[in-house]
């Protein structure tokens, strides 16, 4: 009994056994404060980036040699830090006519009243390109005054291992539409 008791009051090596029972947790919250934090960065920086594109976009500059498309590109590049891969960045310019057309389908008329369209239905070729599409918009950066959605799509794959297992990529979208000045 006197053996016991002593080692229970015993103080030596409670701080390795707590370190062993809180030091994985902690390690986890950090990085998965990292993870975080990572996604928030991407996420914001797309946002500026779309934005930055779309400012530059409704100008309808270009120096001469460069494409309006190779500077919304680098401004893109610019605007997310390297934090982007440029080569797995989708890059969305769609030109409306009104803001009310964005992510509209064209208009048809449903034969078979089951609210899609269908081979051999009519429709009204909006954008003129000869097909039915589900969205009347046409790719480009348009003229003046044209409404231009800028939309940029990106895949962000997980720093660590640790967190595959919920979450092995994360999609992140910016968008913005604009109108064009007068150019």
């Amino acid at each position: 009994m006197v053996r016991l008791s002593a080692f229970m009051r015993d103080r030596s090596g409670v701080s390795a056994i707590e370190f062993a029972i809180l030091g994985p947790l902690t390690i986890t919250l950090l990085i998965g404060l990292l993870e975080l934090g990572m996604v928030f960065l991407v996420s914001g920086s797309l946002e500026n980036a779309v934005l930055a594109s779309s400012r530059f976009g409704i100008t309808g500059n270009a120096p001469s040699g460069v494409t309006r498309e190779d500077i919304i590109r680098d401004l893109i590049d610019r605007n997310t830090f390297g934090l982007v891969d440029q080569e797995e960045v989708q890059i969305d310019t769609i030109v409306y006519d009104n803001f009310s057309d964005i992510g509209k389908p064209e208009p048809f008329a449903d034969a078979n009243g089951d609210g899609q369209w269908n081979d051999g239905e009519s429709f009204t070729d909006v954008n003129g390109n000869g097909q039915y599409d589900t969205d009347v918009g046409l790719a480009g950066l348009g003229g003046a005054g044209d409404i231009v959605l800028y939309r940029i799509r990106y895949r962000i794959s997980t720093l660590t291992a640790l967190f595959d297992p919920f979450f092995r990529t994360i999609d992140h979208s910016a968008a913005v539409a604009v109108r064009n000045e007068p150019f």
